[in-house]
């Protein structure tokens, strides 16, 4: 609704206190997103500089034939979990953006309360923005699961380690690891 002042400005009535008490707590919900933001950005941080130190190594390394294997392998596996948490990444920024729009379109929605579509916009803005945080997070515990792997690889190029998982040292890719039984 439209008023005019003394001055004949037109001004509009909004209730500021109220539309900050609504948007406060959304508004810490944008926060939790950045916060997760910094979660997902730190692996993937970790992970590209672990990545290219392992090629680097590899390229400059004289190894042996199972040390080269493992390191192979984990260099493979380094590239997928890259690959995961830059999707990841662009997961948790799209839900960013999506919360952010959320409390735009919600405090649009306080401001102009003959506008409904402002909360359908709110409300649907909220909800894909949720959705992809939990895909995010997903995708995070996908790449756990790859670098259990990767522990596990680690292990087989020291005979000693190797036999203290039961397993026998060499190549994590020999198709006959699985038919010898590990030294006793």
């Amino acid at each position: 609704m439209t008023l005019r002042d003394d001055s004949g400005w037109a001004t509009m009535d909004l209730d500021l206190a109220n539309i900050l008490k609504v948007i406060g707590p959304a508004a810490s919900i944008i926060f939790a997103a950045w916060i997760f933001m910094g979660f997902l950005q730190t692996r993937y941080d970790s992970a590209i500089d672990r990545y290219r130190d392992l090629i680097d190594r590899y390229r400059t390394s004289e190894l042996s034939g199972s040390r080269k294997a493992n390191m192979r392998d984990q260099i493979i596996c380094y590239k997928q979990r890259c690959e995961l948490m830059g999707r990841a990444n662009t997961l948790g920024l799209i839900s960013a953006i999506l919360l952010i729009l959320t409390l735009i379109a919600g405090e649009m929605a306080l401001a102009l309360p003959g506008v409904p579509v402002l909360k359908f916009a709110s409300a649907g803005f909220a909800l894909l923005g949720f959705f992809l945080v939990i895909a995010a997070t997903i995708v995070v515990i996908l790449e756990g699961r790859i670098t259990h792997r990767q522990i596990y690889s680690e292990l087989l190029d020291v005979p000693d380690l190797a036999q203290g998982i039961g397993q026998e040292a060499g190549d994590i890719g020999d198709p006959k690891r699985g038919s010898r039984s590990p030294p006793r």
